[in-house]
């Protein structure tokens, strides 16, 4: 049976259903019986043996009935029935690529997306919250986000989880004050600071840095501080170092030791979902995180070209 039937056919959702099923059955392990698949989707028992015939006949499962015992899973073609169970195409939110760590993450994930033989679309947007917004109201499926990011708006909205975890460093590799005065080694009361609203990182980091401090905060797109800074109509700006000539700026570490101890979380890059959707955590944790990070770390040092 072609999968691609009209879109609201009983036997495409059923056989979608059986797909998803069989997901999260192990190979070896015995599948729900005839009888309970068809109570369970409010069918008969030949639409149900129908499913299974038509997902053994593309090779996505081999089955082995054993009369009495029951029907086993003997092997399953995993990018098969995830494009059977309707995971084809999966669409991802991502930062604004404009750092080599960002397009490895990038670059990371599509190919392992390749490797499952499955349609990655990613989509580059500013700020985490925005991007978490996405996820929550269905827009992406998944996010990536840092680690500081992701709990806070787990705080608030309960219906989105974490699900990779790719460790510290992988997001971000630290923060700087930028300064647009050579003169200025820290941030003053008196002084007008860049800020991004949209942005839960650099908010966090620019509050807890100016913490007690009397200075004018300019609302601004994170990535128009440097050339604010230029123009010195700001004064500093929390930046990130990974893609900023250090000696072409007058820079200084972070101060705060709550904006440090806050930074910590920052760095560790994570891929958030809506919760309970068991086919996607099931997917996504068939990506190998050492591949992905490897996969980074070779597009920060040039020996990879980023594809994404």
């Amino acid at each position: 049976m072609e999968i691609f039937e009209p879109l609201y056919s009983k036997k495409v959702l059923v056989l979608q259903k059986i797909a998803e099923e069989l997901l999260f059955v192990d190979v070896n392990e015995r599948i729900p019986k005839i009888g309970e698949l068809a109570d369970k989707y409010q069918v008969g028992r030949g639409t149900i043996q129908t499913a299974l015939k038509n997902l053994e006949s593309v090779s996505c499962i081999k089955l082995d009935s054993r009369g009495h015992l029951g029907t086993f899973l003997r092997a399953k073609d995993i990018s098969c029935l995830l494009k059977y169970a309707g995971t084809s195409r999966i669409i991802g939110v991502m930062p604004l690529p404009y750092s080599k760590k960002y397009e490895g993450l990038a670059s990371g994930f599509n190919s392992e997306f390749e490797k499952l033989d499955l349609n990655l679309n990613i989509a580059f947007m500013r700020g985490a919250k925005l991007r978490l917004e996405g996820v929550k109201e269905g827009r992406y499926d998944f996010a990536l986000v840092s680690k500081y990011s992701a709990l806070e708006a787990i705080k608030e909205n309960k219906e989105l989880e974490i699900v990779l975890r790719f460790g510290t460093g992988t997001y971000v590799s630290k923060h700087a004050v930028i300064f647009a005065d050579v003169n200025n080694k820290e941030v003053k009361s008196g002084m007008k600071i860049g800020i991004d609203s949209f942005s839960t990182d650099q908010k966090t980091l620019t509050m807890a840095e100016t913490k007690d401090l009397d200075v004018d905060y300019v609302d601004l797109n994170y990535m128009h501080l440097l050339q604010h800074l230029k123009a010195k109509s700001i004064d500093a700006a929390i930046w990130n170092t990974d893609e900023i000539d250090l000696e072409m700026y007058h820079t200084s570490p972070l101060s705060s030791t709550l904006a440090k101890k806050e930074e910590l979380q920052i760095t560790e890059a994570v891929c958030v979902i809506r919760k309970n959707n068991k086919k996607l955590e099931y997917m996504l944790n068939l990506i190998s995180i050492n591949q992905v990070i490897e996969t980074q770390r070779k597009v920060e040092e040039g020996k990879r070209i980023p594809k994404y």
